[in-house]
Order: C-alpha cells, then structure tokens, then sequence
C-alpha cells in the first residue's frame, strides 16, 4: 500500500469519532424535500469552520465547494444529498440501540453526507488541488 493510502486509512481511523458525532448531529436536522435550509446551513458552516474556502450555499439549496475549478479544466463532482424523505420540521428523533442508529434517512442519504463532508476536511486540511481538473464537492438538496 502506498504512503498516501495509508495516510487516509489513518485519517479515517482517527476520525471515527468526530465522523459518528457528526452523522447523530446531521441525522436530527430536519431536511424535507425542498425545504433543506437548516441541513445546507449546517453543511455550509461546518466546511468552512473546517478550513473549506469558497463555499457557497446556491438558489437551490446546494452546498457548493469548489476546488480549483476554472473555465478551462474539466470538472469532477462528487455529491451526497441533504434532504429526507420525513415531512416534519422540528427535529428528528435519532435512536442509538445495541449499536444500531436509528433515525429517518440516516442511510439515505446522510451517511453518505457525512462521509462527503469527512472527506471535504481531510482536503482542505491538506490543501488539495487536483492539477488536472477542478473537483465539485456537493451536499445536494432534493434527493439525486
């Protein structure tokens, strides 16, 4: 396995805590269709207080973190999306049992979300610029 590899394996590792308070901490955000307001602030304010630049949050609630995107490289993105198929504003009830977390859409699709965010920080921290493309990190609203 090469030293980049395992750096990330490391990351992960030592991450996991961090990664399971943020996935309890997502999952009790309420984020109906359309109205993802609360979940694409949260998203938007944790990157940046991660050292993330540039993030925006856009007309359709997308949480937008572009990184080194120019009009001349073609562009990779990778999205997860914020909301939850739950109509309900107040927020979400998340159950922890026998190690189990329960809550509505915390496998579709905020795992994935969290995920995305994890790795949003480990590139920002590192200070990541693909040289041959722009890449597009997306917290995404209204499902795929």
């Amino acid at each position: 396995m090469d030293h980049l590899s395992l750096e990330i394996l490391e990351y992960i590792e030592e991450h996991s805590s961090e990664t399971y308070e943020l996935l309890l901490n997502l999952g009790t955000i309420p984020a109906p269709s359309n109205q993802e307001e609360k979940r694409a602030e949260f998203c938007r304010d944790w990157l940046v207080s991660q050292g993330a630049e540039n993030v925006y949050i856009d007309s359709a609630l997308n949480v937008v973190y572009p990184i080194g995107c120019t009009r001349d490289n073609p562009v990779v993105v990778f999205m997860a999306h914020t909301d939850v198929v739950f109509p309900d504003m107040t927020p979400l009830p998340v159950e922890v049992e026998n190690g189990k977390i329960k809550a509505p859409g915390i496998g579709d699709d905020t795992a994935n979300l969290c995920a995305l965010l994890m790795c949003a920080k480990y590139i920002a921290g590192k200070k990541i610029t693909p040289a041959d493309c722009g890449l597009l990190l997306v917290a995404n609203a209204g499902e795929e």
